[in-house]
């Protein structure tokens, strides 16, 4: 059997699902298919959305909301490749063989000193929404502004943290000098990551929009299609056509605008013609007519176009393990691993979302990265075994615990009572929180929670795993890791040593390590990902999300039916 058969015999979901996407066609950027009309131009897309980027400071955070609204707005050195196109690649080559990334802003690179000097050919005539054309300098302002503890940039960690020298011998050329080798550099100056502003547009130590920093603008210049100029965290982001973009002709559209809608009538709004574009769609409306359909192939249904896609990050209940703050019982190596034993992963999979749900306990599949391993399997639910080790821990009658959620993503409530009920059993009796916005958020920089949700994997291992696991000495984490709180040195020398690493397949048996022991010292648990879909009108046209890693970045080729 090849690799190939092997893996895509793991999971009847994924293997049925994910045989679809080999077919997928990319199309060309940009260019409209033979097929379609002649374009048009002008109009306003209306999308119903259920969150927004909690502030619209791109370096600040880079989460699933984030990077719907910075998919607009802002670009980076290079672009992540699809997910249909690397389903398309494993399924066909393997994971192995799948790219991560193309040039954006960076037309081209070059790596030198063995991976300790990456040396960036930048385009020209790039303009960003103010007006400025995209140089070297830019680049130093905004790796330096990412580098810097004092901005709580997101990717600080993945992409600047190994920087020790920057060069701008010309205007076009940008090199970052490392500390060492470091294979995670390009994935870290993806979009995603570090999406480009102006030299200067955010004054040294401030975030755009918080606290005292104020501006006339609604939020930075970036170079994207669209440039953001309202936001309002709660209700509204409008965005109005870049006429300087770098792409001649693109985009068709006048504007964009996000309205926060709930989930229900999102879906609703979507099927009576009030919105025209929808990120989420009703789940058991969506599964009426996922049957016989295909991930990452847009397809017709009820007079609307769906796109149906896997979550491109492990769901994953964050445990605190401060020894001080939070009072976090989780703090302990021994309920942690209860907890873990506690729950069934499949089982809640299954409740949540049916044979959409997968069970996880890692935060990449094997079926689309590299970094997913085949053999790292799912542990089974084994109550008995729990109860032994909080018995082991000092709690032989139970213990109380906070699980922090959000309601405004996913399933957090529904997942929350279906863990309350089954960890109940084990000696867990847990109190559920539900929270909004940045009152949730700060959990992750406070360290002051016991149980709440987020993600696992990312774009790198360096994404997540290094950035929740590896200690840091700043102000906030003083020697933990950044919300974890973990402080493990043999964790720390496992991170650092596959950080080094430049072949690709040494770096993948390091991260396999670090995966392992994640799992047994249970420091986070990742329990599943799911298919879900994004829909829009007919009236939408040209839209092709499976040409993009995220899909509001398609709107930058669309345009409106008159």
């Amino acid at each position: 059997m090849n690799r190939q058969q092997k893996k895509m015999s793991r999971r009847e979901f994924v293997r049925t699902m994910a045989a679809g996407a080999a077919g997928t066609m990319v199309l060309s950027v940009g260019v409209p298919s033979l097929f379609a009309a002649t374009p048009r131009r002008g109009g306003v897309v209306k999308c119903g959305m259920s969150f927004l980027i909690q502030t619209p400071d791109p370096h600040r955070r880079n989460g699933a909301w984030a990077r719907q609204d910075a998919a607009l707005a802002w670009e980076g050195l290079v672009d992540p490749i699809s997910l249909g196109e690397r389903f398309r690649i494993a399924a066909e080559k393997g994971a192995e063989n799948v790219p991560e990334i193309k040039p954006m802003l960076a037309d081209s690179w070059d790596i030198e000193n063995n991976g300790a000097r990456y040396v960036f050919h930048l385009k020209k005539g790039v303009k960003f929404h103010d007006g400025k054309e995209f140089d070297s300098g830019d680049v130093k302002w905004n790796w330096e502004r990412i580098r810097d503890p004092a901005h709580f940039a997101a990717a600080r960690k993945s992409m600047a943290q190994y920087i020790e020298s920057i060069e701008t011998p010309d205007r076009y050329t940008a090199v970052a000098n490392l500390t060492q080798p470091y294979a995670g550099f390009l994935m870290g100056n993806a979009w995603v990551n570090a999406p480009m502003m102006p030299k200067d547009c955010i004054p040294y130590g401030k975030n755009f929009g918080q606290g005292d920093h104020k501006s006339d603008r609604a939020a930075p210049p970036g170079t994207g299609p669209f440039e953001m100029v309202e936001f309002k965290q709660n209700d509204k982001a409008v965005f109005k056509a870049h006429k300087d973009y770098r792409i001649p002709g693109l985009p068709y559209l006048d504007g964009v605008e996000f309205l926060v809608v709930k989930d229900q009538p999102r879906t609703l709004a979507l099927r009576s013609g009030d919105l025209h574009y929808i990120y989420g769609v009703l789940d058991d409306y969506f599964a009426t007519l996922f049957k016989n359909k295909k991930l990452y192939q847009t397809f017709e249904a009820d007079n609307l176009m769906f796109y149906p896609w896997l979550f491109n990050e492990t769901l994953t209940i964050y445990l605190n393990c401060h020894p001080t703050k939070g009072n976090s019982p989780f703090k302990d190596e021994k309920v942690r691993q209860a907890l873990s034993l506690a729950i069934d992963r499949k089982g809640l999979a299954q409740a949540l979302y049916g044979n959409r749900g997968i069970p996880a306990v890692q935060g990449f599949l094997p079926e689309e990265s590299i970094w997913g391993f085949d053999n790292i399997k799912v542990p089974a639910q084994d109550i008995a075994k729990a109860k032994q080790l909080l018995k082991e821990a000092g709690y032989s009658d139970g213990l109380e615990v906070e699980f922090a959620i959000t309601p405004t993503f996913g399933k957090n409530d529904q997942m929350a009572q279906i863990v309350q009920q089954m960890v109940r059993p084990a000696g867990f009796r847990v109190k559920i929180l539900s929270q909004m916005g940045l009152q949730y958020w700060s959990h992750l920089v406070k360290m002051d929670y016991q149980m709440m949700v987020f993600h696992t994997g990312g774009d790198d291992p360096m994404s997540r795993y290094y950035g929740f696991l590896h200690t840091d000495n700043t102000k906030t984490t003083q020697g933990y890791s950044f919300g974890s709180a973990v402080k493990d040195p043999e964790m720390d020398r496992m991170l650092d040593d596959m950080a080094a690493e430049i072949d690709v397949m040494k770096r993948r048996e390091k991260f396999k390590e670090i995966v392992l022991r994640t799992k047994e010292k249970a420091y986070f648990l990742p329990y599943m990902r799911y298919a879900l879909a994004n829909g829009w009108s007919k009236k939408v046209k040209n839209f092709h999300p499976e040409n993009y890693y995220i899909a509001e970045q398609a709107f930058r080729e669309a345009w409106l039916e008159s």
